[in-house]
């Protein structure tokens, strides 16, 4: 399991270079930069969540019951980890840009668990080994 864990993740980071030039990340589509937005206040405000953001629903903004989802606190909790209490707005950002990737790697773990359940322990390293071949997108 632990080497269907290291192989997924290491796949699904391949292509890490191409979202960071010059130390900058630079994200692809919109649902990112929300993220980065939720996450850098997170970090910030540590434990609280974005109570208001004006760039959602523009120019009105949205106000709570929509932001601080457990994906972002688990990125903010990761980057201020790997940060030492105090990460910077690059270190914040390749933490979001690395977390899809390691959610996913973890993925295998109650993949096995549940073929192991419903198939026995052959079955369930069949199910990861799947998964592990499956596309990240």
């Amino acid at each position: 399991m632990v080497a269907i864990v290291a192989v997924m993740l290491w796949i699904r980071l391949l292509s890490y270079d191409r979202f960071v030039r010059n130390g900058e990340v630079l994200f692809s589509g919109n649902d990112a930069w929300y993220h980065l937005r939720e996450v850098q206040y997170t970090v910030r405000h540590w434990p609280q969540t974005m109570p208001f953001d004006p760039w959602t629903y523009f120019p009105f903004g949205t106000s709570t019951g929509q932001f601080g989802t457990l994906y972002d606190q688990l990125v903010a909790t990761a980057a201020l980890l790997v940060g030492l209490g105090s990460p910077s707005s690059t270190l914040v950002s390749k933490t979001l840009l690395v977390a899809p990737a390691v959610f996913g790697a973890l993925t295998a773990i109650p993949v096995y668990f549940l073929g192991k359940r419903l198939g026995g322990r052959v079955a369930g390293l069949f199910g990861a080994l799947i998964l592990m071949l499956l596309p990240g997108t």
